[in-house]
């Protein structure tokens, strides 16, 4: 675990948590490992058929097309009990991210901060020191899931591909399952050998999911939900949101628990 997973565990208290459920603590979002998850249109055989393989080439093509993004997304867990941790989240490319993270009683009104300007990394803690390093795809340490990291790591997340994040899982398609007033495209996925099962919420007309439920395996218990509850598609942002700023403690950039 490198120093930004272990701040972040420890300020949040998901230090104890399994790898795909956690992605902020371990954040490597290519098998095996801050992330993610995805799962028979007729039987009990979880496949990845030609209308899912379809369904995330659309995918990849609508986020692929964004040029800069902007949302809020709510995340909560029963390790929460009825605190939402909130993230405010902006984009540009090519992988410039800010994001905000408040909301949960251990940040004590406070917020963590983390930049990248699509080649360095910053965090800044709960009592303003800062920690940068180079960055890395495997390593983003903001607890949300495909919801978001779509925008920056679409062709890796959005692939059954060797090598990437969804190769090994299996799926299950579902349409028109109503949500928050809407009809949702729901993409199950089973991530095999990770012990959970995970659906993706997708409008059906612009690709883009909305949420994401986290789940054991049998899908008996909901262990994480990420909701986007604002998005706005290619705003202008202002350039200095992904500025890194200078560390306050020297650190080396890498750091093994």
């Amino acid at each position: 675990m490198r120093v930004f997973s272990k701040l972040l565990a420890v300020v949040l208290g998901w230090h104890d948590q399994p790898e795909r459920v956690w992605p902020v603590v371990m954040i490597k979002t290519q098998r095996p490992t801050w992330t993610i998850l995805l799962a028979c249109l007729t039987c009990a055989c979880f496949a990845a058929n030609k209308e899912v393989e379809d369904l995330l080439t659309q995918m990849r093509r609508a986020y692929s097309s964004v040029k800069s993004a902007r949302l809020i997304v709510k995340t909560t867990s029963p390790r929460f009990g009825d605190q939402v941790l909130t993230t405010e989240l902006s984009y540009a490319r090519e992988r410039k991210i800010h994001a905000k993270l408040s909301g949960l009683q251990t940040l004590n009104g406070r917020s963590i901060v983390f930049v990248s300007d699509g080649k360095k990394i910053s965090v800044e803690d709960l009592a303003g020191n800062i920690k940068n390093a180079d960055f890395d795809l495997d390593f983003i340490p903001v607890p949300v899931n495909l919801e978001s990291m779509s925008f920056w790591d679409w062709k890796r997340q959005l692939s059954t591909a060797p090598g990437a994040n969804m190769n090994k899982s299996s799926f299950k398609l579902r349409k028109n399952v109503s949500w928050n007033k809407k009809n949702w495209t729901v993409l199950e996925e089973k991530a095999d050998g990770q012990g959970v099962s995970v659906d993706y919420f997708i409008d059906p007309k612009t690709a883009f999911i909305h949420r994401v439920m986290v789940y054991d395996y049998s899908k008996k218990t909901v262990s994480q939900e990420t909701v986007i509850t604002k998005l706005e598609r290619d705003p202008k942002l202002n350039s200095n949101l992904f500025k890194i700023k200078v560390p306050s403690i020297k650190s080396e950039s890498r750091v093994n628990s």
